[in-house]
């Protein structure tokens, strides 16, 4: 497939003209609404004419850059081919940027492809007020109209800016070729079963690279179906998103196919213990074959082992956007609990003299379009240095131990991995994310992100069998699922901004407030 990608996406859609490729839900309950592959090929083709003619040059770059402001829905997918058919950059925008985030992604852009929530965020939660003509409303119709050019299927040009959420209000934009798209999407078809995706249920926001890929070109490519929720509901990653809720949306589509962060593993296996008819229901879906991959996060050994009991299996993997997403998975064919799986076919994988992981492969992003303090870093002979830690067994399966960055160093000498920490509260009945810090005055703290506030006792007592002297916490930070701080201290992709937790439990101290609720161990 390599480069040539788009050239099998416009295949799928010719060859599955009348079967259905997007379910839209209705907030209202109503009937949802079906998009078709010949419906999806008329107003992609179409749009794509239109944006080559509204948008002939760019200003920066060789290729006009549109951001694309839209909610998860057939709308988006009608965008994002329409770029890529009409040779133009996309950038999608995640909406639950900051203003200074999305002030800075801005100034790339050509122009804007929208729906009502994107429109909406750009003008009351941006502040960004733009003309009529850099704005393309998604509602407007198409007119018939050819493009003036096709992309040449054997150019290899920047087809993506993905924008990781950063350290910093000037986040770093990974830009990703035709090529390294291509070469992901080869090898995950390679890896994964040919039928996998034929019923697909898109949970996380598709600003994000991987549920691009897993959510939108995989189903494509394998005539499948992809369903978006209404736009009412939160999608992971987003404030108030209920785990709870989506498995509920879970057993109501019945995808054959779930790409999820270990909150929505963790929740299948609480569900499951619980027992009760929702908690059956889950368990019967579960061993049905669905194929589910987790990322994004470590997840519990014990957590998959309690799911593999049950015969239920999830195929943990690896990645980063600077790979166009997968680095490596476990498969059915080949699954070592614990680990990230193998390398994907077209991925080597070696581990550096200081423990990091190092990335080397045909799908290496073509640099940033900004700076970063957490950016990757390259060697001269081509080698990817990911910041992460971790190892590489006999038998070539790679495990992740967590960021180099974030090694805690305490007073006494000894060093403490947040990660392993954080990975051992989320096991904790009701904790949907931990993110362990060190504050001078309180030393080793863990703010726990909770359904509701568990009981105190139960969770200290809990807490000191299961951490040694050196790794627990002396101080817990307890926030609930609806508090706003959680919008602010985690990044749209579900990770803890560290820096900004540390500093606003430091602000917080002394003030007295049952929403913020901290207390000692």
């Amino acid at each position: 497939m390599s480069g040539g990608f788009i050239h099998h996406l416009q295949s799928a859609l010719q060859d599955n003209r009348q079967a259905v490729c997007a379910v839209d839900w209705s907030a209202s309950g109503g009937e949802p609404v079906a998009l078709t592959y010949g419906e999806l090929e008329h107003r992609a083709l179409n749009l794509a004419a239109e944006l080559q003619r509204r948008f002939p040059s760019p200003a920066h770059g060789d290729h006009v850059v549109l951001g694309i402001a839209t909610r998860n829905s057939s709308d988006w997918l009608v965008a994002d081919l329409a770029c890529l058919f009409a040779g133009i950059t996309a950038l999608p925008l995640p909406l639950a940027f900051s203003q200074a985030q999305a002030e800075h992604l801005a100034e790339r852009c050509d122009g804007f492809v929208v729906d009502a929530a994107g429109q909406r965020t750009l003008a009351q939660r941006w502040k960004l007020n733009f003309p009529e003509s850099r704005l393309r409303h998604i509602s407007e119709p198409v007119i018939e109209q050819p493009l003036l050019h096709t992309p040449d299927g054997d150019e290899d040009w920047i087809c993506k800016i993905i924008h990781t959420s950063g350290t910093t209000s000037r986040p770093k934009g990974v830009q990703l070729s035709t090529q390294a798209v291509g070469a992901v999407l080869a090898s995950l078809r390679q890896r994964m079963p040919a039928d996998a995706h034929r019923r697909y249920l898109s949970l996380v926001p598709l600003s994000l690279l991987l549920e691009q890929v897993t959510a939108a070109y995989l189903p494509l490519l394998a005539g499948g179906t992809v369903h978006f929720l209404p736009p009412n509901e939160a999608l992971l990653g987003e404030p108030g998103a209920s785990p709870q809720r989506l498995v509920e949306w879970i057993l109501q589509v019945q995808p054959t196919a779930l790409t999820v962060p270990p909150v929505m593993v963790n929740r299948f296996l609480e569900q499951m213990d619980e027992g009760g008819e929702q908690g059956e229901r889950l368990a019967r879906y579960l061993q049905s074959g669905a194929h589910i991959t987790c990322g994004g996060a470590a997840v519990s050994i014990d957590v998959l082992r309690g799911l593999e009991e049950r015969g239920i299996a999830v195929y943990q993997g690896y990645g980063l956007s600077e790979n166009a997403s997968v680095v490596s998975m476990n498969t059915f064919e080949q699954q070592r609990l614990g680990s990230v799986g193998k390398p994907l076919p077209h991925v080597q994988v070696r581990i550096g003299a200081d423990q990091t992981i190092e990335v080397k492969s045909s799908s290496l992003f073509s640099g940033y379009s900004g700076t970063d303090p957490s950016a990757c870093s390259m060697s001269a002979d081509g080698w990817m240095d990911t910041g992460d830690l971790g190892m590489l067994d006999d038998d070539g399966y790679l495990y992740v131990h967590g960021r180099k960055k974030n090694v805690i160093c305490l007073p006494n000498g000894r060093n403490v991995s947040p990660e392993q920490v954080e990975l051992e509260y989320r096991k904790y009945p009701g904790v949907n994310d931990a993110a362990v810090f060190f504050d001078e005055h309180h030393g080793l703290v863990a703010l726990l992100c909770v359904e509701s506030a568990p009981a105190r006792d139960e969770l200290v007592a809990w807490s000191a069998r299961r951490f040694s002297d050196i790794e627990r916490p002396s101080r817990l930070w307890l926030l609930t699922q609806d508090d706003p701080l959680i919008e602010q201290l985690y990044t749209v992709t579900g990770r803890p901004k560290r820096a900004d937790i540390a500093t606003v439990f430091s602000t917080l101290q002394g003030i007295a407030s049952n929403d913020h609720a901290c207390f000692s161990l």
